[in-house]
């Protein structure tokens, strides 16, 4: 082989390698895409112009944009190009999937309306999400876009054309942000074209990502391979990689996107709201967007969110299966791959609040009353105590139409657990509320006299006892009355002795009462009563007997 024939095969390799690159880029830069037919066994150039053109007669058009030397023989598998503008074209509609929170949309120049589920759009209109608007979105050609909050897309053109065997969609994304997965069977002749204020996007099969922002746009390509350009340069963007566009500038060379969380050690099952969860560490991360969505319907988001710091919290949702999906936004604000996490949300009827005892209290009743605040909408309640915080044996069980129950038997002293549920009027219970602890500490019992001595001095009154039971202090009331009523003298011993000291009466009959006291709270135990006759002092009887000397 010579340098020359060698030279022409290079040449015809190169040509036959740039060709395809030409026709994209063509395509990109023309109003319209032009449709790719590939020849059948018995085709004709009269029969396919017949067949797929707005006018039979452009046939001759077509056989000399394709260069076509015998238009009623044409080899099988030749692939003739065919401008959108000869075709048969009929509108296309756009699908309102889902939607939730404020979405709402509006044709032409005409007043907004509120979007519902099952709505169909045609080409003029303009879809909004407001704060906490979500709208999943189903175009002609199979793609599907989730648009997120304070989003706004306007659809410029949907086009079927060639009954159905190619489909163009143009859309504007004004701002906010959307999630597209392009062409999902991965058909031929499908085209969809976004275009931002600061850039275009143009793909065939893919999944991407495009968020607006003031004048800068930022695309991130999860499957396949996205052009994206600006200011009249483009940039092909692979897989898993990110490029940023800002206006009146060139897109950014592609960067790799922030690698998909670990979200292995985020909870399963939740039983009370607000849902929290704790956002793994992940280098570059400057923030976090997190979508939720319900299990069956993993393409209806509910709820979006992003935020900095160390947890991602969500307000409310219904009880049933979901799926978080998180991301990490790097500091150039382009989002990284996302995780998914499955978790199981079971909160409602909500358990009421925990009223008496209180968290941490100490209780001296052995029956003591459990009450808890009323939740709206609820049957009754269900009662567990129990002696451990896993309520692995409950020593009480029950159930109560009231907030309030009064336990049938004696409680154990030491430190114990309630716990309280909510059930709905279908017989359904909630969750259990969060526990709480408290202490049963019984009273001080009765003061044993039998091993008392009291004795009357001329100063005062001493009475001796034994030690005191641990953490406990006597208390002594003494009064003319058996019922210790009006109190003359009260004291208290010092703690761990068993020595108390009463001012001495006037000679006469009294009574006093001893009792052991616990100092932390002053709870008493029961009064031992006794009757106290006290002797009058001698200096008393030399007063009665001056009356007499006088005589």
């Amino acid at each position: 082989m010579n340098a020359i024939t060698l030279k022409s095969r290079l040449l015809v390799l190169l040509l036959a390698a740039t060709l395809p690159l030409a026709a994209a880029a063509a395509e990109r830069t023309s109003p319209v895409p032009a449709w790719r037919y590939t020849v059948r066994p018995g085709d004709t150039l009269i029969q396919i112009a017949e067949r797929y053109l707005v006018d039979g007669s452009d046939w001759q058009a077509i056989q000399k944009d394709n260069q076509v030397d015998d238009p009623y023989r044409l080899l099988p598998g030749t692939v003739l190009r065919l401008p959108a503008a000869l075709l048969r074209r009929s509108p296309a509609e756009v699908t309102v999937v889902a939607s939730a929170g404020n979405v709402r949309l509006r044709s032409g120049g005409g007043d907004w309306q509120e979007a519902a589920s099952g709505q169909r759009l045609a080409a003029g209109s303009t879809l909004e999400t407001l704060d906490d608007g979500h709208a999943t979105l189903r175009l002609a050609d199979g793609s599907t876009l989730l648009l997120a909050p304070n989003s706004q897309l306007v659809f410029d053109a949907l086009g079927v054309y060639a009954r159905g065997l190619m489909v163009d969609t143009r859309l504007r994304l004004q701002r906010g942000h959307g999630d597209i997965d392009a062409n999902p069977a991965r058909r031929a002749n499908r085209h969809l074209q976004i275009q931002t204020p600061s850039a275009q996007v143009v793909v065939r099969g893919t999944q991407f990502r495009v968020s607006v922002d003031d004048d800068t746009t930022r695309e991130g390509t999860l499957a396949g391979l996205v052009a994206v350009s600006g200011d009249g340069r483009a940039v092909q963007v692979a897989q898993g990689r990110g490029t940023i566009v800002r206006r009146g500038e060139a897109p950014s060379a592609p960067v790799a996107l922030l690698a998909a969380p670990d979200v292995s050690a985020l909870p399963e099952r939740f039983e009370h709201l607000p849902l929290r969860f704790a956002l793994p560490r992940l280098p570059g991360a400057e923030a976090w967007h997190g979508q939720i969505a319900a299990a069956q319907a993993p393409d209806h988001i509910r709820l979006s969110k992003t935020a900095r710091g160390e947890a991602l919290t969500f307000a409310d949702l219904p009880n049933g299966d979901y799926l978080l999906r998180l991301r990490a936004v790097h500091g150039n604000g382009l989002h990284g791959i996302e995780a998914v996490h499955r978790f199981v949300l079971f909160a409602r009827p909500f358990p009421p609040g925990l009223n008496h005892p209180g968290d941490a209290a100490t209780i001296r009743s052995a029956r003591p009353t459990f009450a808890w605040g009323s939740v709206v909408g609820v049957r009754d309640y269900h009662l567990q105590v129990a002696s451990r915080p896993d309520f692995a044996h409950p020593l009480q069980a029950a159930s109560s139409a009231e907030n309030h129950w009064e336990a049938p038997a004696d409680l154990p002293a030491g430190l114990l657990y309630w716990r309280a549920a909510s059930v709905d009027e279908a017989g359904q219970q909630g969750p259990w509320s969060v526990a709480s602890e408290f202490t049963y500490k019984p009273g001080p019992g009765p003061v044993d006299l039998g091993r008392a001595a009291i004795e009357v001095g001329s100063d005062g009154l001493v009475l001796k006892l034994p030690p005191p039971p641990e953490g406990l202090v006597y208390e002594a009331i003494l009064s003319s009355a058996a019922d210790l009523q009006p109190i003359l003298a009260q004291a208290q011993a010092p703690a761990s002795e068993g020595r108390l000291d009463l001012p001495r009466p006037d000679g006469g009959s009294y009574y006093l009462g001893i009792r052991l006291l616990d100092p932390v709270d002053q709870t008493p135990g029961p009064l031992a009563v006794q009757r106290l006759e006290v002797p009058y002092s001698r200096l008393w009887l030399l007063l009665l007997l001056l009356p007499l000397a006088a005589l």
